[in-house]
């Protein structure tokens, strides 16, 4: 949609502006007046101006009336799907490994489970072992007439900086398992645990969305926002509070460029994501990483672009399944942070995402009251607390493998100090190893 001038807000402005001309056509007038100066065309341009406001000042009415008598679009309470269900399941359940042969019933598994998300598909999991190298395990639960009932998709990292674990799955918001009965959770999470037995692995990280009730020691601490979308943009922006709408309008201002496609602007997207990382301190993955997920998800994913004069300046990547879009990464320059260009970017996204169809954006997941979580919230959208269970070895204690950590402080002000050059070097190595 594009920001017309039928909009309440841009009739105020044009108002105000009419305005302050009317003032200064007033104080013209009567110095003309005074000096006896020929005051035709000054009238003829005040009489103008008086007019316009007049029109103006009824179409406000007029419009202040339709939305009293018209009821506003409101983001409607969304549901979380359980990653275990309760359906009939014919016993005995026999867990094994998701050869070549099973990978087409797997994902059809997938596609049809309410709870899934993208990164449950085995494809990803592939993904991650071809890119990274580690070594992974799609498990899935066979009934005793052969279907398919349940998956869990396991990835090893182990390094000496952080140690040797397991994720389902690493890099990605979710993950964890997907079961038709409880019983069927029961199993595949016996037969994960067995390979974290074997490989000596500290923990095993279940990445749920719903609390599962499974009975292991769980993080909470992380949320998502969704956000549910109505069939129209023009529902969407009035839906806004004007603080945010006015923010948006603020980044419009720059006339910044929006685009978006695939591979073809991943040095763009790439320069400014991995600047933003090295001012977080946090390790950037490589471009490989990003190409090749592109690769293997044409149809499902989009790098988005922002410029200022032939300038990137933000970036996002984005990811679709199903009916909801979510964005993984986005980055803007700390030089236009002044400028809304966040805002408009990320309305230019929720436009494209109500154009195709999509009913649920996702923002990504953030810390419950940083300032991402704000960001995020003011959008009208909805926090989603996620559950992380842990299968952990004996006398192991829950993982702190992230930025809030004291032990990392020291090492996260050391690398916002790097060249990003620095920074996009070293940084690939280490967060492969980071989940």
């Amino acid at each position: 949609m594009e920001l017309s001038a039928s909009r309440p807000a841009d009739h105020k402005a044009r108002l105000e502006q009419l305005k302050c001309t009317k003032s200064r056509l007033g104080r013209q007038l009567s110095g003309a007046r005074k000096v006896g100066d020929d005051l035709q065309d000054l009238l003829a341009e005040f009489q103008a101006v008086t007019s316009e406001i007049k029109a103006l000042q009824k179409r406000l009415k007029q419009q202040l009336n339709q939305t009293s008598t018209h009821e506003k679009w409101v983001p409607p309470n969304l549901t979380v799907s359980s990653a275990v269900l309760d359906q009939l399941v014919k016993s005995p359940v026999n867990v094994q490994l998701c050869t070549g042969g099973d990978v087409k019933a797997a994902e059809a598994y997938v596609a049809c489970h309410p709870a899934s998300s993208l990164w449950h598909r085995p494809v990803i999991t592939s993904f991650i072992a071809e890119t990274y190298r580690h070594p992974a395990q799609i498990l899935i639960a066979l009934s005793a007439d052969k279907r398919v009932v349940g998956i869990v998709s396991l990835v090893q990292l182990k390094s000496r900086l952080f140690g040797n674990f397991m994720v389902s799955v690493p890099y990605f918001n979710y993950g964890g398992l997907l079961a038709d009965h409880p019983t069927v959770a029961d199993a595949l999470i016996e037969a994960a645990n067995r390979w974290r037995e074997q490989e000596s692995a500290a923990h095993l990280e279940l990445r749920h969305v719903q609390n599962l009730g499974l009975g292991l020691p769980q993080r909470g601490n992380k949320v998502s926002f969704w956000l549910g979308l109505p069939d129209t943009t023009q529902q969407l922006w009035n839906s806004f509070k004007p603080k945010l709408r006015a923010q948006i309008r603020r980044g419009e201002r720059e006339h910044a460029e929006f685009v978006l496609g695939g591979s073809e602007h991943l040095h763009d997207f790439y320069r400014v994501f991995s600047e933003n990382m090295r001012d977080l301190g946090t390790p950037v993955y490589g471009r490989a990483f990003f190409r090749k997920l592109l690769q293997r998800l044409p149809e499902q994913t989009w790098l988005v672009v922002v410029r200022v004069g032939q300038k990137a300046v933000g970036c996002a990547f984005l990811a679709g399944y199903r009916n909801r879009l979510e964005i993984p990464w986005a980055s803007t320059l700390r030089s236009v942070s002044h400028t809304s260009i966040n805002m408009f970017m990320y309305w230019k996204i929720l436009e494209f995402a109500v154009s195709r169809g999509y009913r649920v954006f996702d923002f990504g997941r953030c810390s419950e009251h940083a300032g991402t979580y704000h960001f995020k919230k003011q959008w009208g959208a909805q926090p989603i607390p996620l559950h992380w269970d842990y299968v952990l070895a004996p006398r192991a204690v829950l993982p702190a493998l992230n930025p809030e950590n004291p032990k990392y402080h020291l090492l996260i002000a050391i690398w916002k100090k790097l060249p990003v050059w620095a920074a996009n070097t070293l940084g690939p190595p280490i967060v492969r190893m980071l989940p």
